[in-house]
């Protein structure tokens, strides 16, 4: 059986999923808390994935071509695949975000809970590139840099707090 190997277009979708998946996740979290500090370190933390995906979004206009994956490039069974990897991977239930919103009481303990899906957001990614062809390495490496600069940020709130 041939490996996966995605094409960078393909990786850059999953990786706008996770960031609108990671802004839904926070935006609910900020509504579902009464405590002022925490809805705005929420609102701060959606805006930001919300950024991020639009960073991935530009990034795909950049791709010089669309090109077929190991996949049936016609066939829907690829993009669910990678629908369910985008969904389960990182962000994985869509009232979590209400529940973590109604359940923390520190931004302390947001901040940490922020930085643990940063982690999970770069392993995956790190995963994800052993499955994309060659030339889409540097695109995947960009995309892991601003993960990491995302969860250089959070630190530096953590340490604050």
């Amino acid at each position: 059986m041939d490996p996966v190997n995605f094409t960078g277009d393909e990786v850059l979708n999953m990786a706008v999923r996770i960031e609108e998946n990671g802004y839904r996740f926070y935006t609910d979290a900020a509504k579902a808390t009464n405590s002022k500090p925490l809805k705005d370190l929420f609102l701060s933390l959606a805006e930001d994935e919300k950024d991020h995906a639009a960073t991935f979004a530009a990034l795909r206009k950049t791709l010089p071509e669309k090109q077929a994956s190991g996949f049936d490039p016609y066939g829907e069974e690829a993009q669910l695949y990678l629908s369910a990897l985008a969904d389960t991977e990182i962000f994985s239930s869509p009232d979590k975000g209400k529940k973590l919103g109604a359940a923390i009481a520190e931004p302390k303990e947001a901040i940490n809970y922020a930085i643990g899906k940063e982690k999970d957001s770069i392993l995956f990614y790190y995963e994800i590139l052993k499955m994309v062809r060659e030339k889409d390495i540097p695109l995947l490496e960009k995309l892991i840099d601003q993960e990491k600069d995302h969860l250089m940020k959070l630190v530096k709130i953590h340490k604050i707090l």
